[in-house]
């Protein structure tokens, strides 16, 4: 559905120069949830608008289907761009234009008759949820449901792209999970391709069928998003996902005197990943009655990826070191991946 070849993208300001965007190239299939993941200043703010050629790449290819955008003059890129919806983290509304005369702004621009376009406003609001809120103004609704506003008008043209820049950074929890059920929904009804820029972890693991994650202005790794979390190969993506999550708050103990982390007995912590069948094995107290290893658990979390289980877990283990040995050996066995940490 799209494709992007070496994008580059560099900003310059006086004698300041910016690569912003740094030789990135990218497919997104036809129907799935694509995410681009980062820490702010990325560069994947600027990666989204090169998609749909808000920002112009000084170098490289855009390609949606067959058509190459890059190649495209303003002309005929605006007739494009009407197959490409885009939403933001703070709605851009109109705020003196009505619900309803804002999901009819982009549609008064492609000549269809007034009628049609009530019937077509009313079925995007029934769509979203917002049925109820077509005479309402923007001040009289709440963060989800400017957003919801957002994406109505957004799929208003509809497109074949729907392009969610940090779409759901201004909104609570309840209420981003809200968005997400409501964006999977209209990926599987509509069949519509999605790009969704974000730094939040929970966002990716809760909607996104494969992604990419950006360091410094290039992609470091890309792919399934639950192999990027159980095994991610690149150390920057590595980092961003620790940092990004609660394990970031774990291995922060290493520096504490005085934590659980903090041993001085010569023995050592291991922090294991747990994927498919072996997430709900009962390995801890198996290896005590096998090796009489015991097992302090200093951390401990399972998370589901797509119905998939994903289980971490950090514990010092104890015992005579050659019986540390076999039960490690025993837990690598048990296809769980295993690292030692201290």
């Amino acid at each position: 559905m799209i494709r992007l070849d070496h994008i580059t993208k560099t900003f310059t300001d006086g004698r300041r120069t910016v690569h912003a965007v740094k030789d990135v190239s990218l497919e997104v299939r036809d129907g799935e949830i694509f995410g681009i993941i980062g820490f702010s200043g990325a560069g994947k703010s600027t990666l989204v608008r090169c998609i749909n050629l808000l920002e112009r790449p000084t170098a490289g290819k855009v390609f949606l289907d067959d058509t190459e955008l890059t190649a495209l003059d303003d002309a005929a890129l605006r007739k494009v761009r009407q197959g490409m919806g885009m939403i933001f983290q703070h709605f851009n509304l109109m705020p003196s234009r009505t619900v309803f005369e804002n999901v009819d702004l982009p549609l008064k621009r492609t000549g269809m008759p007034k009628d049609q376009r009530r019937e077509k406003i009313m079925e995007l609001l029934e769509m979203v949820g917002l049925s109820d809120k077509s005479q309402a103004y923007p001040s009289e609704l709440s963060g989800g449901q400017k957003q919801r506003v957002a994406i109505a008008r957004a799929l208003s043209c509809d497109p074949k792209v729907l392009l969610c820049d940090e779409a759901t950074s201004a909104l609570d929890p309840q209420t981003t999970q809200q968005i997400l059920k409501l964006l999977k929904e209209l990926n599987a009804k509509l069949k519509i391709s999605i790009v969704v820029i974000t730094h939040q972890m929970s966002v990716v693991k809760a909607i996104c069928d494969r992604a990419a994650v950006m360091e410094q202005g290039r992609v470091t790794e890309c792919g399934s998003v639950y192999d990027l979390f159980a095994d991610p190969r690149d150390e920057s993506t590595r980092h961003f996902l620790e940092m990004a999550s609660n394990v970031g708050s774990f291995l922060e103990t290493f520096d504490v005197p005085g934590s659980l982390a903090d041993l001085h007995d010569g023995t050592h912590i291991w922090f294991l990943v747990y994927t498919g069948e072996s997430t709900g094995e009962a390995l801890m107290s198996r290896i005590y009655q096998l090796f009489k290893v015991e097992a302090n658990i200093l951390y401990g979390d399972i998370d589901y990826i797509k119905g998939r289980p994903l289980g971490k877990l950090a514990v010092n283990l104890r015992g005579d070191p050659a019986d540390v040995e076999k039960a490690v050996q025993y837990i690598k066995d048990q296809g769980v991946k295993t690292e030692m940490l201290k």
